[in-house]
């Protein structure tokens, strides 16, 4: 949930892949499987603690968080539920603008929440919540782009993160799942608490990779449990989500 990258592939697809990067305490996160929210297939890894997730997707949505808004926050519990609950109560909405225009967002810690769109054009919308406001904005679904959480990093190491993928497109104009998910394992400059997958003394670290490639034919999970040292692939006709 701390580090976000978006390439599109055309057939109106796209490769989402996702670093989480957590405490080193928490238990493992289940492995992604298939559930069912309000008549909808989502396929989604569960974090045990809050039964909720960090990154889903279906054939329609693909949503995926990262801790903190605009910029980094003081962190004041109680609140209302976990951010891990947010994508799973999206599913709940019919679009976006329902969601933004109906969601209760008060209570809920400060988080950026990406939600890629594939019903007729792909799409991509933003909503950064501040814990009193909600940001929105369209982002360019033709582009690739990466983000990183403000809570873990200032905004000179999101920066340099972002020069990062982009020197990494540039050397891979053409690249595939496998070379975006070498990127998520050793994108920067040997600076472990900054670098892609990062570690903080072994107390803060990126747990594991999750990956979704989507087109108008194939809907592909991969996830590396980094602690369990442990990979899976699950591939979804489009038909099981009819």
């Amino acid at each position: 949930m701390c580090v976000l990258t978006y390439i599109p592939t055309g057939k109106n697809g796209y490769y989402f892949t996702s670093n989480r990067d957590e405490s080193v305490v928490r238990e493992a996160a289940i492995p992604p499987r298939k559930y069912e929210i309000n008549g909808r297939y989502i396929f989604f890894p569960k974090d045990p603690v809050s039964s909720g997730t960090w990154i889903g997707g279906c054939n329609q949505f693909t949503l995926c968080l990262l801790n903190g808004g605009l910029e980094k926050h003081i962190s004041a519990p109680p609140y209302r539920h976990s951010r891990g609950q947010v994508i799973l109560d999206f599913y709940q909405f019919l679009n976006v603008e329902s969601f933004i225009h109906n969601y209760t967002f008060n209570g809920i810690e400060p988080f950026t929440l990406v939600i890629i769109d594939r019903e007729n054009t792909l799409s991509i919308n933003e909503l950064r919540w501040t814990g009193s406001k909600i940001h929105h904005q369209e982002i360019d679904a033709n582009k690739p782009k990466i983000w990183s959480s403000v809570t873990l990093y200032t905004p000179e190491i999101i920066r340099e993160r972002e020069q990062w993928f982009s020197d990494f497109l540039t050397k891979n104009p053409n690249c595939n799942e496998e070379a975006i998910l070498k990127f998520h394992h050793f994108g920067g400059k040997g600076d472990t608490r900054n670098d892609i997958r990062m570690n903080r003394e072994n107390k803060l670290k990126t747990l594991s990779v999750t990956q979704f490639s989507l087109d108008d034919e194939n809907f592909v999970v991969r996830y590396q449990d980094l602690q369990k040292d442990k990979n899976f692939v699950y591939r979804v006709f489009m038909e099981c989500f009819s």
